[in-house]
């Protein structure tokens, strides 16, 4: 992944998770523990295909 295409890739997959979370929590009638959970999955995924990809790359 280039560097130049990540902010986008993160944008993207944090507001199709933000709004998994908030329908799911609507839908369940629940406080905001499924938008905590995919955000974090959003950004910890993000940052470990980053990462993957990176090392990949470079050795």
């Amino acid at each position: 992944m280039k560097p130049a295409q990540f902010p986008g890739f993160l944008l993207v997959n944090l507001l199709v998770c933000l709004l998994i979370g908030y329908l799911l929590d609507d839908w369940l009638h629940t406080t905001p523990v499924f938008l905590v959970v995919f955000v974090l999955y959003a950004l910890i995924g993000s940052f470990a295909l980053l990462l993957y990809k990176g090392k990949k790359k470079h050795g």
